[in-house]
């Protein structure tokens, strides 16, 4: 379908146009110019739209950008004779290039303005003069500051959009696909006749009229909210899997597998179920996240599994941490929200904007109800140094609850931010503490989800998911945990489960603190100052595709500060 869909970008045949260059004289990079005084790393993404410390020692990182076709950067690299080169298109998304093996499209000092004409991935070599430039050894410290200007992510679809081509082009295809997905994302038979209806409504409408809200589901019809709010992609945990062994052996090596998946029916070409892999992440941060994932799912799960790192037998996620960060890793700890891609679909080269709109029935001083899409959190904690380097988060899935490997590029429409972001580098750090409570919550969640879906959710469809919690509710849960705070909306954990017998496992009382959303709003302002913090894009983002909810949200902002 990418033929069908996308037309080749021109641009995509001009070279990479850069201003820049040395200014003290020193040669141009080639590849092996420092074999022997230093070693060039994989770093993984660039920090576009931010920066990073960097201390060289004896390495030099590279980082990763991805270009979209015209894609405009500006970096800067301050610090004491600060030298940069940047390589790319990489092939193969520079998996099987070197690092510093690729063509060099722009080299200088410490700012470079560049235009990366071709789609693909690149990397920023960040040194110095005298490595990079003289091929001498690398030391010093250094900041990297990278900044976009245009084509900064990839292209989208809107619903309106795509629907047309397809009716244009595959008939009733896609509203047979359409029907069976809302069977699968809303067990109850009365609600999926409902939605249904409404889908039908639309496609008969020659103008799609609608088509921009739908599906949309009220907060009070909880029956279809819950199991929907399960249908985040991802690969199943496994608690039951038995791991054992050395952490570096179970990791394996860093070989990435970043291909796409198939279509999704031959009656939709070119359109595939899931996000795009990431292509920024380093070989070895895609290649452990899946591994280290269901490492610590199997030790959370206390299912007789261990590893050995540093000469240490290791339980628990708890302790992998701390023998982590006592062995030279740092930390990033992230509590994060965004929009929920529910029907994750790709078209060609490009993401599908459409999200499942919520109407929170919280009234705003416009008049209106609150309409939103529905929003996805979970924790992430992002892992850098000597032995690991990759990323993983935690999360409630209709699957149940687990660790997963964080390789997807997920869609610009839907947004991400961080209300909490803290690094710990050492047990002496502040938020060291932090960290392991956070990690040990998620745990102990896990074990109860386990304990709740073979009791009191016993025979409920996708075991109870949306009745015991969703991910917000999971997220949630190691919020207040840790931070004493809850931030989250909606949750949709059933109130009727605060009147069970405690199951002692640390939770109980947490578990009967969480708001529960779905059982009626108990605090409208409350909720609606949570329902705020889920909004992952600033007022007046480029990246906000709908005006009428930019709008809802800046006056919702505007009402919270307000109380």
């Amino acid at each position: 379908m990418r033929s069908r869909w996308l037309v080749p970008s021109l641009a995509a045949l001009l070279p990479a146009c850069a201003s820049g260059g040395s200014d003290d004289g020193s040669g141009h990079w080639t590849p092996g110019k420092g074999d022997g005084s230093f070693d060039l790393v994989e770093a993984g993404p660039a920090p576009v739209g931010g920066s990073v410390d960097i201390t060289l020692n004896g390495s030099v990182p590279a980082y990763r950008v991805q270009s979209f076709g015209g894609t405009q950067v500006t970096i800067d690299l301050g610090g004491a004779s600060p030298y940069l080169v940047v390589e790319g298109p990489l092939a193969n998304n520079g998996d099987t290039v070197a690092v510093g093996g690729g063509t060099v499209v722009a080299e200088g000092g410490g700012h470079l303005e560049l235009t990366l004409a071709q789609a693909g991935v690149y990397r920023i070599l960040a040194g110095t003069q005298q490595s990079l430039g003289q091929g001498s050894a690398a030391s010093g410290q250094l900041t990297l500051a990278v900044s976009c200007g245009a084509a900064c992510w990839r292209q989208m679809i809107d619903q309106k959009t795509f629907v047309a081509q397809v009716q244009q082009q595959s008939g009733g295809a896609f509203a047979s696909y359409a029907q069976t997905e809302i069977a699968a994302l809303i067990p109850d038979p009365d609600a999926a006749t409902q939605v249904t209806a409404q889908l039908n409504a639309i496609l008969a409408d020659s103008n799609l009229s609608g088509i921009d809200r739908f599906p949309l589901i009220a907060l009070a019809d909880v029956s279809a909210i819950r199991p929907a709010l399960g249908a985040i992609p991802n690969n199943p945990p496994a608690p039951d899997q038995v791991v054992t062994g050395d952490l570096a052996m179970l990791l394996g090596p860093c070989t990435p597998d970043r291909s796409l998946p198939a279509d999704l029916t031959p009656a939709l070409p070119g359109v595939k179920y899931g996000q795009f892999p990431s292509v920024t992440l380093s070989p070895c941060q895609f290649a452990h996240a899946g591994t280290l994932a269901q490492v610590l799912t199997s030790l959370a799960a206390q299912n007789g599994s261990s590893v050995t790192y540093k000469g240490q037998t290791i339980q628990s996620p708890r302790d992998l941490f701390a023998a982590l960060v006592a062995s030279g890793h740092t930390i990033e700890v992230r509590n994060e929200r965004m929009y929920a891609n529910f029907l994750s679909l790709m078209v060609g080269d490009s993401d599908l904007i459409w999200p499942v709109w919520l109407d929170t029935g919280l009234p705003l001083s416009s008049g209106d109800s609150f309409t939103i899409p529905v929003g996805h959190s979970q924790q992430e904690w992002r892992i850098t140094g000597p032995d690991v380097d990759t990323r993983v988060t935690f999360f409630l899935g209709i699957s149940g609850a687990g660790f997963f490997g964080q390789t997807d590029s997920r869609p610009a429409w839907s947004g991400t931010i961080a209300s909490t972001d803290y690094t710990v580098a050492s047990a002496s750090d502040a938020n060291y503490d932090f960290l392991l409570t956070t990690v040990d919550t998620a745990a102990m969640y896990l074990r109860r989800n386990r304990v709740e879906r073979m009791t009191v959710a016993a025979g409920m469809p996708a075991d109870g998911y949306g009745y015991v919690g969703v991910c917000n509710d999971s997220n949630a849960t190691v919020e207040l945990a840790a931070a004493g705070t809850i931030s989250a909306f909606p949750l949709l954990r059933a109130a009727a489960l605060d009147s069970q017998p405690d199951l002692g496992d640390g939770l109980d009382d947490i578990m009967r603190e969480l708001p529960k959303d779905g059982d009626g709003i108990a605090d409208p302002g409350d909720a609606l100052r949570r329902a705020v913090a889920m909004q992952p894009f600033p007022d007046g983002s480029p990246l906000m595709w709908d005006a009428a909810l930019g709008a809802q949200i800046a006056t919702a902002r505007q009402d919270v500060a307000g109380m």
